[in-house]
C-alpha cells in the first residue's frame, strides 16, 4: 500500500501533467516506460530518505514544492512554480488590484514602518503616515518580524478586519487601529502630468496589467487636452507583464500594420504569433521612452518596436534582456506553473534575451551590465540588425538605448549604508521633534497636491542638524561601518534625499518624483531630446508611407 506521501506524489504529477496539456496517450515504448518508472522509484526513495532522516522534518508540501521548482530553474530562469498564495497574488496584481489596508512599508533599522497609506485606503482612512513604526498586528509582537511576514499579516479578505498597533514619535503610548480591508487599486500608471507646457510625462512604471492600455488612452487625453504635443513614457522599474497589453500600447504609438512582436516556440506547439499594429496612432507626435536596468519583458517589447520603426527615441541605460515568454498552467492544487514556451523577437528580428547558460541567479540578475554591481561587464553585442531608416541595433542583452544617461539616483555603496540614519533623522524632522526646523513638520499626506517646485527645500540648519544628529546615531551603531567622513562626502547626496523623503510624506511617492524632476537626470535628457525625436519620427513616417504606396 503506498503511504500518504506517495499519493500526494502521484496527484502532484497529474496535476501538473493535466496542468500542461499532456493528453492521457500511451507510452511510445517499453523503455520510455521502464525510464520513467526508474525516475519515480530514485524520487520517492530521495523523498523517503529527507523525510525520515533529515534533523528538521520537512512535509511533503515543501520538498514536493521545491522539487518542481528546481526541475524549472534548471530550464530557464523564468520558469517557476506558483503555490496558491503566490498564484492568488499573482492574480490579483495582474488586475490592477489586491486585498489589505493599502499602504507601502519598509524595513528600517530591523524594523517595519509605514511609508505611504495610498489614498482612499483603509490605512489613510485609519489615519496611518509615513514613520509610524509597526510594533503589533492583531496582539501579536511584530518589531522584529521582517517586512515580508509584515506585509502577510496586513493583507487578507475584503471586510476582513486587523488590529495594528504603531509607534508615532510625539505620542506617550502605541497608538492601535482597527482597520477593515479592502480591494486596493493598483494601477500600471500612477502618475503622469505635463513636464512642460507641451510635454506630457506618463510614468508607465509598474507592470502591464489588464487595465494598462486603458489607462494609458485616459492618461494620453487628458495631457493632450492640457496642452501636450509630445511624450515621454516613462518604463523604468517596469519589469514586464501581460503581452497583449504591451501589444496594445505600441498600437497607439505605431503606424497601422506595422510589426510589434513576434513570438517563436517550439516547433508543432502552436505557439507562434505575430502582432501588429490594428488600429495604429492618431498622429505622428514626438515620443521619447525611458528604460533601465529594471526596464525587461513587455516592457521591453514596447522599447524595441519603438526602435526599430524609429518612432522615437530611447533615453536611460540598457535594459533587463528578457525575450522569454511565460504562459500560466494552473494546477490542481490551486497553485500554477510559469513555463517558458517560446522567444519573442523585435521587429528587426532580434532576440534581445541574454545569456543564461553559465552562471547562478545571482549572477542572471545582478550582475548583468557594466554600470551594475561590483564593475561586471556588459554583454557582447551579438544579433546587428537595422532599424526602418538604417540604424544599426543589436540583439542578445536587452534594449540599447539611443542617448545613454546613467541614473544618479543608484545608491552607492557608501549611500546605502547612510540611509538608514537618514531616514530616521526625517522621521524626527518630520514630526517637528527639532526646535529650529518645526516648519519641516508633517502630520499626514495631502492628496493630489499641485508640485510647485519650491516645497520642502533643505537649508543649511537642516543640514546641520542632520549632522549632528546622525553622526551621534553612527557611534551609537558602529555596525553599519558609517565614519564622520562618509557622512560629509555625501551631504549633497543628503541635501536631495532628505526633501524627497519629506515630499514623500507629505504629498506620495509620485508627487515626490515630480516634485524632485528636475533633478532626474534621464528625465531631463529626454526632454532635450523631444525635437530630435519629432524629426526621427518624420522621416520614418516619410519611409513608411513611401513603402506603402510601393505594395
Amino acid at each position: 500500500m503506498k503511504s500518504i506521501w506517495q499519493n500526494n506524489l502521484t496527484i502532484w504529477i497529474a496535476a501538473m501533467l493535466i496542468g500542461l496539456g499532456v493528453a492521457a496517450a500511451p507510452l511510445a515504448g517499453a523503455q520510455e516506460e521502464a525510464t520513467r518508472q526508474r525516475i519515480g522509484t530514485d524520487y520517492e526513495k530521495a523523498m523517503t530518505i529527507v523525510r525520515d532522516k533529515h534533523f528538521d522534518s520537512p512535509t511533503e508540501e515543501v520538498l514536493t514544492k521545491s522539487a518542481i521548482q528546481g526541475m524549472l530553474k534548471s530550464l530557464d530562469p523564468h520558469s517557476d512554480y506558483l503555490d496558491r498564495k503566490a498564484f492568488q497574488d499573482f492574480n490579483e496584481k495582474q488586475h490592477s488590484q489586491y486585498f489589505g489596508i493599502g499602504s507601502q512599508i519598509g524595513t528600517r533599522h530591523r524594523s517595519t514602518y509605514i511609508l505611504e497609506p495610498f489614498k482612499g485606503s483603509p490605512a489613510s482612512r485609519a489615519g496611518l503616515r509615513y514613520g509610524d513604526q509597526i510594533v503589533e498586528i492583531d496582539g501579536k509582537e511584530s518589531t522584529n518580524w521582517p517586512s515580508d511576514k509584515v506585509r502577510a499579516n496586513l493583507l487578507g479578505d475584503r471586510g476582513t478586519q486587523v488590529a495594528v498597533t504603531i509607534k508615532r514619535i510625539g505620542e506617550a503610548k502605541p497608538i492601535t487601529k482597527t482597520i477593515t480591508r479592502d480591494g486596493i487599486a493598483l494601477p500600471s500608471i500612477p502618475n503622469y502630468y505635463l513636464v512642460k507646457p507641451t510635454i506630457g510625462y506618463i510614468g508607465l512604471t509598474r507592470n502591464f496589467q489588464s487595465t494598462t492600455s486603458e489607462e494609458m488612452i485616459a492618461a494620453m487625453a487628458e495631457l493632450s487636452e492640457k496642452g501636450a504635443r509630445s511624450f515621454v513614457l516613462d518604463l523604468r522599474q517596469n519589469r514586464g507583464g501581460y503581452l497583449d497589453q504591451a501589444i496594445k500600447v505600441c498600437d497607439l504609438f505605431l503606424q497601422r500594420g506595422q510589426t510589434i512582436v513576434s513570438v517563436r516556440g517550439r516547433s508543432g506547439r502552436n505557439f507562434d504569433q505575430n502582432s501588429v499594429a490594428e488600429s495604429g496612432a492618431s498622429g505622428n507626435f514626438p515620443l521619447v521612452i525611458l528604460i533601465d536596468r529594471d526596464t525587461a519583458s513587455a516592457s521591453e517589447i514596447v522599447a524595441g518596436a519603438i526602435q526599430d520603426h524609429d518612432r522615437g527615441l530611447i533615453v536611460g541605460e540598457p535594459s533587463f534582456g528578457k525575450g522569454l515568454v511565460q504562459r500560466i498552467f494552473p494546477l490542481f492544487n490551486g497553485g500554477a506553473l510559469t513555463l517558458t514556451i517560446a522567444h519573442y523577437y523585435t521587429p528587426s528580428g532580434r532576440l534581445i534575451q541574454r545569456d543564461y547558460s553559465n552562471g547562478s541567479l545571482f549572477d542572471y540578475y545582478m550582475r548583468r551590465s557594466a554600470n551594475g554591481p561590483d564593475g561586471a561587464v556588459a554583454p557582447p553585442r551579438t544579433q546587428e540588425r537595422k532599424t526602418d531608416l538604417g540604424r544599426t541595433v543589436y540583439g542578445g542583452g536587452g534594449i540599447e538605448p539611443d542617448i545613454k544617461v546613467d541614473n544618479a539616483d543608484n545608491f552607492n555603496v557608501a549611500q546605502g549604508r547612510l540611509y538608514t540614519g537618514l531616514f530616521l533623522f526625517v522621521r524626527e524632522l518630520l514630526a517637528g521633534q527639532f526646535p529650529t526646523l518645526k516648519q519641516y513638520e508633517v502630520k499626514g499626506l495631502t492628496y493630489d497636491y499641485q508640485i510647485k517646485g519650491s516645497e520642502y527645500i533643505v537649508n543649511d540648519e537642516v543640514l546641520r542638524v542632520y549632522r549632528e544628529w546622525v553622526g551621534k546615531f553612527y557611534s551609537d551603531n558602529p555596525d553599519y561601518g558609517v565614519t564622520p567622513a562618509m557622512i560629509e562626502e555625501n551631504i549633497v547626496w543628503a541635501r536631495k534625499q532628505i526633501r524627497q523623503e519629506v515630499l514623500f510624506a507629505a504629498y506620495g511617492s509620485d508627487k515626490a518624483a515630480q516634485g524632485m524632476a528636475d533633478l532626474d537626470l534621464q528625465l531631463q535628457r529626454a526632454i532635450t531630446e523631444i525635437p530630435n525625436a519629432a524629426d526621427l519620427a518624420a522621416r520614418a513616417l516619410r519611409i513608411n508611407n513611401s513603402t506603402s504606396r510601393g505594395r
